[in-house]
């Protein structure tokens, strides 16, 4: 597949056909159709599905560089408590105009939310969308081994948790070898790291997630924390969080930070006094500059070979 812009209809009609057929279980009826579109100088593909589960397509989009050139890839995750939010809105989250600058292509995932199913169900899908963007890596000129994930507050977990789950006998890089890792590096948005922590786990976004309590599924807990899959290999973060935050408190981030100190994993934190959650009340100048070095961060991580 050639992404190329041109004035005839004929390469986004060929596109749509093509991204349609992309890993599409045949058995399972689209309902949504995907779409293929040339906004602000790039490829848009929305509404792609990657996977589906109990009946339910489970959909990404993609913001691809027009030149034929094979590219890194970053992949952000929504928030909205595992309970709501969309894909939509992806490509000013993460400053997509600086990163497909850059040759850096963009994508977005929908996954389960917790009204759907409950844990482990959006880490799965999570999981699933990754995969299948390295199985379709050739189709859509992007280099599996040069991922980066992205996401806040609850995307911000599953963002860690991309990071930090170790990959499957399955996952190969592009020469057939095992992967050690799934991305290069992570940008987290005040994030849940420790969810059974005196200090999160009675959110009740996260115990709707979770399916019960604590102490109903303290394994539950331990097994869906990103700090529990953290190994000395795993790959940097750059990380933003509020003091005030009152959702995810800002201790979730020391936590992470201490542990990481521990492994000797590198990281950078930019802690916004009095901010709360989403960064609410913080200085938008402090956050359009620590935007900006999260962006230089994927790209030192994502443009070296």
């Amino acid at each position: 597949m050639r992404l190329r812009r041109s004035s005839s209809l004929a390469v986004p009609i060929a596109l749509l056909a093509t991204v349609a057929c992309l890993a599409q279980p045949e058995e399972v009826l689209m309902t949504v159709e995907p779409s293929v579109s040339f906004e602000n100088g790039v490829w848009v593909l929305r509404d792609m599905r990657y996977a589906e589960a109990d009946g339910h397509p489970l959909l990404l989009d993609a913001y691809l560089p027009t030149d034929d050139e094979v590219h890194p890839a970053l992949v952000y995750i929504h928030g909205g408590g595992w309970r709501s939010g969309d894909k939509a809105g992806a490509f000013n989250a993460v400053r997509g105009d600086l990163l497909l600058a850059s040759g850096i292509a963009v994508f977005s995932l929908n996954y389960r939310l917790s009204g759907v199913a409950p844990w482990p169900a959006a880490v799965d899908d999570c999981l699933a969308a990754f995969r299948w963007i390295r199985a379709n890596a050739a189709d859509l000129n992007i280099d599996p081994d040069r991922l980066a994930v992205w996401g806040g507050s609850a995307g911000g977990h599953l963002a860690l948790m991309m990071g930090y789950l170790e990959p499957g006998p399955e996952d190969l890089d592009a020469q057939g070898r095992p992967i050690t890792n799934f991305v290069r590096c992570i940008v987290d948005k005040n994030g849940p790291t420790d969810l059974a922590a005196d200090d999160m786990h009675s959110e009740r976004a996260l115990v709707a997630f979770m399916g019960g309590s604590r102490d109903e599924f303290p394994e539950r807990y331990a097994e869906g924390s990103p700090i529990t899959h953290l190994s000395a290999d795993d790959p940097p973060v750059l990380i933003l969080h509020g003091t005030a935050d009152r959702t995810v408190p800002y201790s979730q981030s020391v936590t992470l930070t201490q542990k990481l100190d521990e492994l000797g994993i590198a990281y950078e934190l930019f802690t916004f006094e009095g901010a709360g959650h989403g960064l609410q009340g913080a200085d938008r100048a402090e956050v359009q500059a620590a935007t900006a070095r999260a962006v230089e961060f994927v790209r030192e991580h994502l443009l070296r070979e």
